[in-house]
This record gives C-alpha cells, sequence and structure tokens, in this order.
C-alpha cells in the first residue's frame, strides 16, 4: 500500500520537471536550416543516379539511365559552408569520377557491372580524404559480380 502514494509523487515530480523546459524554447521555435549547397545537391543526384544504375543492373537492363549531365560541373560546383575542399586532391578525385562514368557507359554489357564498381570504388576514394559521412551509403552501392 506505500508503493502507490511512492508512485504518485515520482510521476507528479517528472510533470513538475518536464513543465520547467527554459523560456526561450517554444513548441513552434524553427530551426535555421542552410540550404544545401550546389555540390551537395550534386551528390544528391550522383547518390540516385548510382541507384538507377545498380537496380537496372539487378534487373538486368540492356540500357543505363540517362547520362548524368551534372557531374560536368563536379569540378566547379560550390562547396557547403566551410567545408574545407583540398585544391590538389579533389580536383584529382573529380576527374577520376567523370572519367569512371564515361567508362560506364563505354563498358560493353558483360563488363558493365565491374565498370559501375569501379565508379563507386572513385565514390569511396573521395570520400575517404573529404567528407566521410556517405561512407556507409558508398559501401551499399557496390553490385555483386558473377563469379
Amino acid at each position: 500500500m506505500r508503493i502507490a502514494p511512492l508512485l504518485l509523487l515520482g510521476l507528479v515530480s517528472i510533470v513538475l520537471i518536464a513543465a520547467q523546459r527554459p523560456a526561450s524554447v517554444t513548441a513552434n521555435d524553427e530551426q535555421d536550416l542552410t540550404p544545401a549547397s550546389e555540390l551537395a545537391l550534386l551528390m544528391r543526384e550522383m547518390a540516385a543516379h548510382a541507384d538507377s544504375v545498380k537496380a537496372g543492373l539487378n534487373r538486368g537492363d540492356r540500357q543505363l539511365p540517362p547520362y548524368p549531365a551534372g557531374v560536368s560541373k563536379l569540378l566547379t560546383a560550390t562547396p557547403t559552408k566551410d567545408m574545407h575542399i583540398d585544391p590538389i586532391t579533389f580536383p584529382t578525385f573529380g576527374k577520376d569520377y567523370q572519367a569512371k562514368v564515361k567508362a560506364l557507359y563505354k563498358a560493353p554489357l558483360k563488363q558493365r557491372a565491374q565498370a559501375y564498381n569501379a565508379l563507386v570504388l572513385s565514390c569511396a576514394n573521395c570520400h575517404s580524404t573529404h567528407c566521410p559521412g556517405p561512407m556507409m551509403r558508398i559501401k551499399k552501392m557496390y553490385v555483386k559480380l558473377e563469379g
């Protein structure tokens, strides 16, 4: 019988503590969200393209999705504010990615999965140096090779 009053006291304490949030915080506060940079938007476009290619390869499609036109802007896209982009390594990685996209579209059907995985490796190589956040997603982009 003594447990009920203790539970009630505990519940009332929790409610009182929760009600004492700082006056500066209201339910209607909006987060200050910065719009995505050109480079961030381009990276999303590149990831969507890779997802489309992977899905097509897994289905056995003979056609690739349309060539990603945005890839040509990779070296000139504005990065996220305060993001350090190394002026020596980033262009090297960017040019490698662009070359891998071209190689994918030139690859014979039987070599397309290998060309795609080389493209994904290009993403992983760059992101292991610049902005490592997407590495978990990149690792999931590879396709299994037969044999």
